[in-house]
């Protein structure tokens, strides 16, 4: 499998399975990552908030028993969790979440969203009016403990989520390590080009998450599957390939990593076969004429009287507040 060089020359591929599978019964993820393997997959996308870490580890265990495949062969992220934003907070987790994926480092390590939660009150903690309890934890603070992690072996490399891209400069600014991946939502109907067009300038590797839209989640408005778009559809039949390959191979074209989730064999085959053909410019330019601006991946708070806002809205970290603009290439 190909792959993207990131900012101090490490090697991640291009494509890669998520793990946040919330409507798990049971072992279906856990499996689904040892079958991807098998498969070719190389890149596995984890988070302590997903739950499964433990599972995850189940699946790690059980691939290099195998003795096919070793730890230096595949490119593991691990994300850090709001809670644990304090300096004196960041090894422990992520030693936590080492211990529990069976894992003696990470290759990349992401602080999951700049809000922090106050900590030991489980991982959405709330006040007494039903509103999330914010730490005030700077992402400055957290960044520089997450910089210490590199040094200690703990992760070869770390980046963000979910940040926009006056936090991502105000880290650059602080920090003796720039952030080497920023992951982020990014389909067709939400491309984020303003983000990909920063990253891309400053040396930065976008990975999409949702790259079809996340049609199963309750967050934001109820939408169309992407993948049955007429447009898609039509590029799919042009091209000989499934809707989903023609949005994966239009996000590698783009210079984007992709990470789709799927629990279901033949996607999994599916989603692998992006190589050995080539979408046009022009189909690449009717992808881009999808984009609507609408964000799907925005969680969302239920207060006790059942009135709905969101989660991290009022905390000064949030980094929806505004329209990301910048037009350099």
């Amino acid at each position: 499998m190909k792959s993207f060089t990131l900012s101090g020359g490490i090697e991640m591929p291009v494509l890669g399975i998520g793990t946040w599978f919330h409507g798990d019964t049971g072992n279906q993820m856990r499996d689904a990552v040892v079958q991807a393997v098998d498969m070719g997959y190389r890149h596995i996308d984890c988070a302590y908030i997903y739950l499964n870490e433990k599972k995850m580890g189940e699946a790690f265990s059980t691939i290099f028993e195998k003795g096919e495949v070793k730890r230096e062969d595949l490119f593991i992220t691990g994300k850090l969790w709001g809670t644990e934003h304090a300096k004196d907070r960041v090894e422990a987790a992520c030693r936590s979440s080492l211990k529990d994926c069976q894992l003696d480092y990470f290759d990349l390590y992401l602080i999951h969203w700049p809000t922090g939660f106050i900590p030991d009150n489980g991982n959405l903690p709330k006040r007494e009016n039903g509103q999330l309890a914010f730490s005030g934890v700077t992402i400055e603070e957290c960044w520089l403990a997450m910089e210490d992690l590199v040094k200690k072996g703990l992760t070869r490399a770390i980046g963000l989520s979910n940040f926009n891209t006056e936090q991502i400069t105000r880290l650059m600014k602080i920090g003796s390590m720039k952030p080497v991946v920023l992951q982020v939502e990014s389909n067709p109907r939400f491309q984020n080009d303003a983000l990909r067009k920063y990253c891309k300038k400053h040396g930065i590797q976008m990975v999409g998450y949702s790259p079809f839209g996340s049609p199963d989640l309750p967050w934001g408005r109820p939408l169309p599957h992407i993948l049955v778009d007429p447009t898609l559809v039509r590029i799919a039949k042009e091209v000989g390939k499934s809707t989903a390959q023609v949005v994966l191979k239009w996000q590698l074209t783009r210079g984007v990593a992709v990470i789709p989730k799927s629990i279901i064999t033949s996607e999994l085959q599916n989603n692998l076969e992006i190589d050995g053909w080539e979408l046009t410019p022009e189909q690449c330019k009717e992808i881009e004429g999808l984009e609507t601006g609408e964000r799907k991946i925005i969680p969302i708070n239920t207060l006790p009287d059942g009135t709905k806002e969101l989660r991290d809205g009022t905390d000064e970290n949030y980094p929806f507040r505004f329209t990301e603009t910048f037009d350099e290439e």
